[in-house]
């Protein structure tokens, strides 16, 4: 078939116009990418959103301006302080941050800081809301970004009492600032204040996802979120995931004792009020959970009626009741009787029925066991000393159980609830026997795997019996220790767990002890010394000893406790 010269130039141009077009659109995308919005792909993380999710970088400030100049020491300071910050210490939080201020009053982060730690004030005086004024003028002096001005104009505007506006800034501060997680979280948290809580949830998975899973804020946003959404299996997924990374969290603590006394676990639940008010006495919410054990119910949004573990007893009282009236010798109908009071909570009426057929007969199977029971648990008010007595019961409970086989937060680096001066037998009733080796006499030894840390204790007894001491050893197995002139995660991560613990010790800096460089950790009591340490040479590595202060010499210097850190 013949084909004219009018249609060969017809296509010719079809084609050259095709190609011209594909090029166009490719240099257009490449363009766009190059000089277009930056953006930012999210990582894989756990309750975080899909990976692979693309952000717009969008305005966001540099919060870290000047921080990479600053020593050590100073960096660990800055990072505990916001730590105690999240575990509601504000005052301590404003003391270390004031203190740096000092020497470095145009810090960035420190100034950020302050700022949180005065908005989350449940009040505050003249002269802090002067220094709040002060610090927001500076803050966006130093920033200059429009998605910061919107945030703390967000900030400003509920802390005045006008949520709608507050909202709608931080919504635009987090058009803006898309990749800032604080933004986001901040926009959550108001979003679950008017009951948005889908678009909330959605809002923390993203924070999640900007900080690596690191956020410890926003994995207890996202289990609150979920709590008052009613979706308990997501809510207890969270916390039982969370608490592996911040094992004291009293509000992921406070909300899985709220899941415990939903699934009628009220053991459980009060074990955990005890645990948070031993974290922190002055902890109202954890108070008035213990005060109103057994009582709650799980939260809904429908209109029906909620039952609560006291409602559902009832009808086991409706029906005992009468018929303990009507046969007062059946002991086993007065014992069910009994026992309904007790998953009720009326612990009073409970002791009563088991007085009775103790009295009818004292040899009623178990009988001692219920009293006990009956007795032990109580309900507690706030003014008449029964926290202090709570308290030591719990420790003497665990005083008197069967050697424990696992480690929990509270025995972990080494803190063995024992006293010093206990001997072996002491020490084994407490934990068991199984789980050490004796690698020389009086020199007991544990390890065990953790994910991604190798653990190794070795508990040491004086030649005439007495616990004196535990060495630490713990190693990251997971290769990911390169700090580049930063202390190493494991060594940030232990330091927080013992200040947790032990409360907040005293850094030393790097000291070079004859060539070997060392950072650590002090904390000292009346009677008990511990230190923390890394080897800078060894950034995998941590080592810690905890020593009865008789065990050691007033005068002896940091360098001189290298000889019992590297003894095991």
């Amino acid at each position: 078939m013949r084909v004219s010269s009018s249609q060969a130039r017809t296509a010719a141009k079809f084609f050259l116009t095709l190609t011209g077009g594909v090029l166009l659109a490719y240099f257009l995308y490449f363009g766009y990418q190059k000089f277009g919005p930056s953006k930012i792909v999210l990582e894989g993380v756990s309750f975080g959103p899909p990976a692979g999710t693309v952000l717009v970088r969008g305005d966001v400030p540099n919060l870290e301006v000047g921080f990479d100049q600053l020593p050590f020491s100073t960096r660990d300071e800055v990072r505990r302080a916001f730590d105690l910050m999240l575990q509601g210490g504000s005052k301590q939080a404003i003391e270390i941050f004031d203190a740096i201020l000092i020497s470095y009053p145009e810090l960035f982060m420190v100034e950020w800081g302050v700022l949180h730690v005065l908005w989350e004030s449940d009040s505050l005086s003249s002269n802090e809301l002067l220094r709040l004024e002060h610090l927001i003028r500076s803050v966006k002096k130093k920033a200059t970004s429009a998605s910061l001005d919107l945030y703390i104009d967000s900030r400003e505007a509920y802390r005045l009492g006008s949520l709608p506006l507050a909202l709608d800034l931080a919504r635009k501060a987090t058009e803006k600032g898309a990749s800032f997680p604080d933004f986001r979280l901040w926009y959550g948290e108001l979003l679950q204040e008017v009951n948005r809580l889908s678009q909330a949830i959605g809002e923390t998975r993203v924070a999640i996802g900007l900080t690596k899973g690191t956020s410890q804020k926003a994995y207890e946003n996202l289990a609150l979120l979920y709590h008052q959404q009613g979706n308990l299996d997501s809510c207890t997924s969270v916390i039982e995931y969370a608490l592996t990374k911040y094992p004291a969290d009293t509000k992921l603590l406070l909300l899985q004792g709220y899941l415990s006394e939903y699934n009628g676990s009220f053991d459980m639940a009060e074990k955990n009020y005890q645990r948070i008010l031993a974290l922190n006495p002055n902890y109202k919410e954890a108070q008035a959970a213990l005060n109103t054990l057994g009582e709650k119910s799980p939260p809904a949004h429908s209109s029906s009626a909620r039952i609560t573990p006291r409602d559902k007893a009832q009808l086991a009282y409706d029906i005992l009741e009468p018929l303990v009236a009507t046969y007062p010798e059946n002991l086993p109908l007065r014992e069910a009787l009994g026992l309904a009071y007790l998953k009720g909570r009326s612990f009073d009426k409970a002791k009563q029925q088991f007085k009775e057929i103790q009295t009818k007969d004292p040899e009623y199977p178990e009988i001692q066991l219920r009293l006990q029971e009956a007795s032990v648990t109580s309900l507690r008010s706030e003014n008449d000393g029964a926290l202090t007595e709570s308290l030591n019961r719990v420790m003497d409970s665990i005083r008197t159980t069967m050697p424990s086989s696992k480690h929990d937060f509270s025995t972990m680096l080494g803190h063995y609830l024992v006293r010093y001066g206990a001997s072996p037998k002491e020490f084994f009733t407490q934990y068991a026997v199984t789980n050490f080796k004796e690698i020389k006499k009086n020199t007991w030894q544990e390890s065990f795997y953790e994910p991604p840390y190798y653990h190794q204790y070795t508990v040491l007894f004086s030649k005439t019996n007495q616990f004196y001491g535990v060495h630490v050893l713990v190693i990251d197995s997971s290769g990911n220790s390169n700090h580049l002139g930063s202390a190493p995660d494991i060594y940030n991560r232990l330091l927080k767990q013992n200040s947790r613990i032990s409360g907040i010790g005293i850094g030393t800096g790097e000291t070079d002890c004859n060539g070997t460089v060392i950072d650590a950790a002090v904390w000292e009591t009346l009677d008990n010394f511990e230190i923390l340490a890394r080897y800078v040479s060894k950034p995998s590595e941590v080592r810690m000893m905890r020593l009865d202060k008789k065990q050691i010499s007033d005068k002896m210097k940091l360098c001189d406790y290298l000889s019992y850190l590297n003894k095991y």
